[in-house]
């Protein structure tokens, strides 16, 4: 059963990896990445339950547990922010994030001495990311026709590519073992530099517009 599960996570998280450069790359809006967008959904969706019922149901290093729990929180976080799903962060957005900040707390505290593959910088750096994001999450209800009309488009374009990094992270730090730590922290790394590059073309774009 193990097998199967890491079979289908690499499949997935292969068919992610390709299928996201497509959205990443094209122009918002386009019938083209909206029709791969949901394309990475599917295959991200894979990814992550595969990723979850690894760590249910077989034990896992405390930094790998971040990374999936990083790049969940983004992925869902990114779906959320659409205007079909809702026009506004609500409750359930405010349990999540809360959730989202005390995992991380429990995760600090039983960080462990992580493994040869998934050392502690690794979870601790996922950690210090995510609890950021979740605590901007947060304070989005203190602004919330500001967050609508400014900033929702941003916000779920930022939070899909740090879920394609944090998969892309994942996926090198399992593959690329003799280059740890540096195969899980170089996408991190480029997956920040990205993010700030699609934050300045959107406020460019604005002050433009």
């Amino acid at each position: 059963m193990h097998s199967l599960n890491t079979l289908v996570h690499i499949i997935c998280g292969v068919l992610a990896l390709i299928l996201g450069l497509v959205p990443l790359l094209s122009p918002k809006g386009r019938g083209v990445h909206r029709i791969f967008g949901w394309l990475f959904v599917a295959a991200g969706t894979g990814v992550l339950g595969a990723a979850v019922a690894g760590v249910l149901f077989w034990p896992q290093p405390g930094p790998l547990i971040i990374a999936t729990l990083a790049a969940g929180y983004q992925f869902i976080g990114a779906l959320r922010a659409l205007p079909r799903f809702r026009e506004t962060p609500g409750p359930l957005d405010a349990v999540f994030s809360v959730g989202a900040l005390a995992a991380c707390g429990w995760l600090v505290a039983n960080m462990g001495r992580g493994t040869a593959a998934w050392p502690p910088v690794v979870g601790y750096s996922a950690l210090g990311f995510l609890a950021t994001v979740a605590l901007y999450d947060l304070s989005r209800h203190l602004w919330t026709r500001a967050w609508r009309v400014h900033v929702r488009e941003i916000d779920h374009g930022l939070k899909m590519t740090g879920a394609y990094f944090a998969m892309m992270s994942a996926g090198a730090g399992n593959l690329l073992r003799d280059g740890h730590p540096w195969s899980q922290i170089l996408p991190q790394i480029i997956g920040m530099l990205v993010m700030i590059l699609f934050l300045v073309l959107h406020i460019r774009k604005a002050r433009q517009g």
